[in-house]
Parts: structure tokens; C-alpha cells; sequence
């Protein structure tokens, strides 16, 4: 019911559609040496897209005691829609989980939007999980059979997260992250840039208030305090590091990008007495880390992609909790013939279409 309640409401905030925009002033300035701009010829991309997440509880008292939670998730095929400022993206269908009866169900929602600068871009991700399984259940169950027995499934836990991040690129003359990512330019001599940026991220756990989120074998391992319910965290990060694209004759490329942060975590939990207990504010470390492998041609560009985002947990609290992200791409697209815009409608040309 939370999971429906929370797609009615982001359904009716944003109809499916998804907006990129990149302002027209933004678009010179590039060395064509090494960027081949496309930006006045619309581009579809058709790609397969798997997102997962994985939840740490750990034992402060013993570290080796973590409980990792992991929702079986679908594989979504999706398509996209790009021209000058304008981006739409639409999810067409899923297939279904791998291992359902196993690993049990997962109803998801996501959602993603974005700024593509040529020196600043902006990245907006919205996802919600519910239903979980444990994926290490040797730790609460040393004579578990993978064989024979199911995994140890949650199907009351809900996950709901909002991540947000700015980023700043030093070389945008040379380096293009449109090239990178959405192949909506073509980097086409090897070169990269450092970047620094901010990101939010708000992260909810929620769980049937009867049932703690620690395994019922495990149960008088942990403290008290240390019996999970719910939790929230709200973490703040200042990012700093390198992004760089290797080019092999001008079309094909390997994109690497590492952006290690420091991250100031806030927030609270509630144990199984329900009683509210905050975290204490805290430095803590995050971690986004991105490869890209491709082809981008004049009129074809594909390939494949990973993404992670990692987040340690508040170590100043009586409960850790730690986040992993991740995010699978294959992709696949054609560049159409550029647009002559002169002959186009003056409402259309006046917006930048």
C-alpha cells in the first residue's frame, strides 16, 4: 500500500515524461578537434536497464554479524527521445525477476530526470522498493541449503529513495560528459577533466512495526538499540575527482569515472520498542564509480554501462547501515539527419526547438 500510495503521487507529479535541458548559450565554446557536436540532429535510444540496491545492517558489537537485505528486481526496457534541450524518456515493459519463487517479489517504481550542461550537469533519481530478501543467509542460518531452500524473504520491507547530485566539469572544452553518457555529442580524441560537485540523498527503510528487521536467530546478538524497525538518513556529500574518456578511432570509447565524497549523514530509527532514536551527525564516506564501453558512430551508438553508488553508515550510532547502488545499462540508438531550423515554426525556434 505505501509503495502504491508513493507511485500514485510521483505519477501525478511527473506523467512518465522525462525533461533534460541544456541551454542553447552552453552549446559553443567546445574544441572540435576532439568534440563533434550533434546537437541539431534528434536521437531515439532503445535500452535494457536493471537497477538493484543492497541494505547493510551491521552489528556494531561484532561487524562480521551484517544482514544484507536485496529486492528482486525487473529488467526494463525503455526508450528515449532527444533533441537540442529536449529529452523523453519512456519505460515500455519489464520482464520479470530472475529466481521469483526463491528470491520472492519486488514491486519498483524509478524514476529518473536531468540537466546535461556542457560544464554543469545535474542528475535526479527517484526509486521504491517493496519487498526484500536476505542474500547472505549463512549469517543468520549457518546450515542453510542454496539447493533446496528459499532465501529468507521480507516481503513487508519498503524502501524509498531520493539521491540528487551537481556536478562541475574543469575541461568542458575538451571533454564532453554528454558524449560520455547520452552520446548526444562524440568525444573523439581521448581526454578527460577533474570534477567536483554536492549531492542529497534521502534514503527511507520502513518495516512491519511487529517484526524487526534483524532475523529471529540473531536476535539476542544485537543490543536492544540495535533491532531495527525503520530507519532515515539524510546525507549531504562534497564530491571531488576525475572523469576521463579513452577514443579509439574517434568512434569507439571507454568512459571511467570515479567520484569519491565526504558525506554528512543526519537522521533517525526507531528500534522494536517503536521509540524514536536520532543519529548523531557524523562524517562519513560515499563512493560513485561509473564504466561505460561503446560505439558512437555518425548515425549509430551503443554499448554498455555500470553505475554504483556506495554509502558507509553513521559509525557513531548504535545501529549501521550501509547502501549500495547499482545500475546496469545496455543501450542502443540511431542519430537522425540534422534539422534544418530556419524553415521551422517561429514558436518553435523562439523556445529552442
Amino acid at each position: 500500500m505505501k509503495l502504491l500510495n508513493a507511485r500514485i503521487l510521483l505519477s501525478m507529479l511527473f506523467p512518465g515524461i522525462l525533461f533534460s535541458i541544456e541551454s542553447a548559450a552552453s552549446i559553443g565554446g567546445q574544441d572540435t578537434t576532439y568534440i563533434r557536436k550533434f546537437t541539431d540532429q534528434p536521437h531515439i535510444t532503445f535500452e535494457f536497464a536493471r537497477r538493484n540496491q543492497e541494505i547493510k545492517l551491521i552489528n556494531p558489537l561484532n561487524q562480521n554479524q551484517t544482514v544484507n537485505y536485496e529486492p528482486n528486481t525487473r529488467v526494463n526496457f525503455i526508450t528515449s527521445i532527444d533533441y537540442r534541450w529536449l529529452s523523453l524518456s519512456f519505460g515500455l515493459f519489464s520482464y520479470g525477476a530472475a529466481e521469483s519463487k526463491k528470491k520472492g517479489n519486488t514491486d519498483q517504481f524509478n524514476l529518473k530526470f536531468s540537466f546535461n550542461g556542457k560544464r554543469i550537469w545535474n542528475t535526479n533519481y527517484i526509486q521504491a522498493y517493496q519487498g526484500y530478501f536476505q542474500n547472505n543467509p549463512l549469517v543468520s542460518n549457518p546450515n542453510w541449503n542454496p539447493q533446496t531452500e528459499i532465501y529468507p524473504q521480507r516481503p513487508d520491507i519498503f524502501n524509498f529513495t531520493f539521491f540528487s547530485n551537481i556536478a562541475y566539469c574543469f575541461r568542458p572544452d575538451r571533454f564532453s560528459y554528454r558524449a560520455a553518457l547520452w552520446q548526444l555529442d562524440r568525444q573523439e580524441k581521448s581526454a578527460g577533466s577533474f570534477i567536483t560537485g554536492l549531492s542529497y540523498r534521502f534514503n527511507l527503510i520502513d518495516s512491519d512495526s511487529s517484526i524487526t528487521m534483524i532475523p529471529l536467530s540473531l536476535y539476542n546478538d544485537f543490543q536492544p538499540d540495535n533491532r531495527a524497525v525503520s530507519v532515515r538518513q539524510s546525507t549531504f556529500t562534497f564530491h571531488g575527482g576525475y572523469i576521463h574518456t579513452f577514443v579509439a578511432k574517434k568512434s569507439w570509447f571507454c568512459t571511467l569515472y570515479f567520484l569519491p565524497g565526504i558525506a554528512f549523514e543526519s537522521g533517525f530509527y526507531r528500534p522494536d520498542d517503536l521509540r524514536v532514536r536520532n543519529f548523531k551527525s557524523a562524517t562519513t564516506l560515499a563512493t560513485e564509480f561509473r564504466i561505460i564501453l561503446g560505439y558512437n558512430g555518425l548515425k549509430w551508438f551503443g554499448g554498455i554501462s555500470g553505475h554504483s553508488i556506495s554509502y558507509s553508515g553513521n559509525r557513531q550510532a548504535d545501529l549501521w547501515v550501509d547502501s549500495n547502488f547499482g545500475w546496469v545499462r545496455l543501450f542502443g540508438g540511431y542519430r537522425f539527419n540534422r534539422v534544418d531550423r530556419s524553415k521551422g515554426p517561429k514558436l518553435i525556434r523562439f523556445i529552442g526547438l
